[in-house]
């Protein structure tokens, strides 16, 4: 009996080493390494998209306006509003600013400008870029139209703004003004 344990023992150590040997691994005698399964594909995780910063709506207290050159030509008169963004970041804007006459006494003269053209697209301002509209006129030469009083500064509304914005300058208007979108530049054309 005592050379059956003998044997058992025996072959409870060789099982180990037997199936070591088949499994295909070197044999070094010295000792085994058991692997843990693993699988052959991973599982990646995804990566999200970078998502496009889309810059926010230009307010008037990030813009500064001025007046362009003014083109004057065959009875009419060519005004660019210049909108600048002065912020860090870029902002949008679209559309058609509110543009009126103001007296000395920041009073309103006669009408505000009326809308000429389509609304155009979307226009972007990275931070000191310039959009402009084309303020519209006729120059009063040749009794083209009643003209107002002598305005001391013109009060405008960025678009889809209730800031306005005074910029300061001699301006009349003779027979309505009309104002053109946004566009990009300093031209209003």
């Amino acid at each position: 009996m005592k050379r059956l344990v003998l044997l058992a023992a025996i072959a409870a150590l060789m099982i180990p080493l037997i199936a070591a040997c088949g499994s295909g691994g070197s044999n070094s005698g010295s000792s085994t390494t058991t692997r843990a399964s693993t699988s052959s594909s991973t599982t990646k995780v995804p990566t999200p998209a970078p998502t496009a910063v889309v810059p926010a709506h230009c307010n008037s207290s990030q813009l500064k306006v001025m007046l362009g050159q003014a083109d004057a030509g065959a009875g009419q008169l060519y005004v660019p509003i210049v909108f600048v963004n002065t912020s860090s970041n870029a902002c949008e804007m679209r559309g058609f600013p509110g543009v009126s006459l103001l007296d000395q006494n920041s009073n309103q003269i006669g009408q505000p400008a009326t809308r000429e053209g389509a609304e155009g697209s979307v226009v972007t301002l990275a931070p000191n870029g310039s959009a402009s509209a084309l303020l519209h006129t006729s120059n009063g030469i040749g009794g083209s139209g009643t003209c107002t009083p002598r305005a001391s500064a013109i009060r405008v509304y960025p678009p889809d703004n209730t800031e306005a914005i005074i910029v300061p300058g001699e301006f009349v208007a003779c027979g309505g003004m009309s104002i053109s979108t946004v566009i990009s530049g300093i031209s209003g054309r």
